[in-house]
């Protein structure tokens, strides 16, 4: 937080906590929640920063393969995994943390964890998706919250 130079302004979306998996039968709750909440986020850091970024935060990015903006690329590839991967099929909360040199984003997920670090370093699960290969080459800090166990997945954003 000292390296954003938080300002006690953090934001949390929340998304699905309960310890019942996304499913057939609640997804069509769920979903729409998760996607509200990520841009509930965009459009926090657009309004706030607009004047820093050098273009606008865009989750229709990542569907055009623009890696530059690293914000969407995070947003979707974090969650898509823990739609895909977790273990309540769905992220529990979406978390921002505003400072005056940048900004952190948080994806939460409950229930068990994950080794992202042997994901990371025997490269599991390359052809399902492009988060980790992201994370790898991402110009921003991409970290967990227990490489080993992880349920929280950041973004540091520095400007």
């Amino acid at each position: 937080m000292q390296r954003i130079n938080f300002t006690k302004k953090h934001y949390k979306f929340a998304v699905h906590d309960q310890k019942e998996p996304r499913q057939a039968h609640n997804s069509d709750e769920i979903i729409p929640l998760y996607g509200n909440a990520k841009w509930a986020v965009v459009d926090i850091l657009n309004e706030q920063y607009s004047h820093l970024l050098i273009s606008p935060i865009d989750l229709y990015n990542w569907l055009h393969y623009n890696e530059n903006d690293e914000v969407s690329y995070f947003l979707n590839e974090a969650g898509s995994n823990a739609l895909s991967h977790s273990q309540f099929k769905v992220p529990a909360k979406f978390h921002l943390w505003q400072g005056t040199k940048g900004f952190v984003i948080a994806i939460e997920q409950k229930g068990k964890g994950f080794n992202a670090k042997e994901v990371d370093q025997k490269r599991i699960k390359d052809n399902e998706g492009a988060a980790f290969n992201f994370f790898r080459k991402c110009k921003n800090k991409i970290f967990f919250d227990e490489p080993e166990d992880a349920r929280v997945v950041y973004m540091e954003f520095l400007f």
